[in-house]
């Protein structure tokens, strides 16, 4: 499975997560009794989840199409049950205004996050990008040279078979160098138990 597809499956379900909490949220405020006040204003403060969630997973734009969504379901709600301007009605507008507040705070926080991660991302790829160059040349001049060098020997003789192994640790540093180029994400391993490396297969 390609990391592509791993990653729509991904997105998939934090979108049907989504959508059941704010589903599942507002079932409570539709089908629990007026009667049960607590159970609504607890009901209301959980619409938060969604919505910081959102934030986190998509930025701010999937946080405020959440709130957006939760204030058109609990605006009419809310107007379906006012009575004039008392506390119960001004908590709830204030809340309406809250969870759009907290989206668009915590989405331009998390948007901010991802581009810096972005911007460090493209430094890497820079730099690695930058030494895999650096080394090519050298290393294409080294095998060229060895490759010559090693016609002169006859086959079972000694430096003959010396230079065949420089020449296959060459062509596995001219490989690695390949993947390190093609870095495309940044995927870690534990290397000693107290430090962490990059994993260039995985990357």
């Amino acid at each position: 499975m390609s990391i592509f597809h791993t990653k729509q499956i991904e997105i998939k379900w934090k979108l049907i997560i989504v959508a059941l909490l704010v589903i599942g949220v507002s079932s409570i405020h539709l089908f629990v009794s007026r009667d049960f006040e607590k159970g609504h204003i607890i009901a209301r403060e959980l619409y938060f989840l969604p919505i910081i969630l959102s934030a986190f997973w998509f930025g701010l734009r999937g946080a405020l199409i959440t709130s957006v969504t939760i204030t058109l379901f609990y605006l009419p709600y809310s107007a379906i049950h006012w009575r004039g301007f008392v506390s119960d009605d001004l908590d709830r507008l204030l809340e309406i205004v809250l969870f759009n507040v907290v989206a668009v705070t915590v989405g331009l926080l998390q948007d901010r996050q991802k581009a810096r991660t972005r911007e460090k991302f493209e430094s890497i790829r820079a730099l690695t990008a930058t030494v895999a160059h650096e080394m090519n040349t050298p290393l294409f001049v080294a095998t060229g040279t060895l490759e010559l060098l090693h016609d002169d020997f006859d086959k079972d003789s000694e430096p003959y078979i010396e230079i065949g192994n420089v020449m296959k640790n060459l062509r596995e540093l001219k490989e690695m160098i390949r993947k390190i180029s093609e870095i495309k994400n940044v995927v870690t391993r534990d290397y000693d138990g107290t430090s962490r490396i990059v994993d260039i297969d995985k990357s």
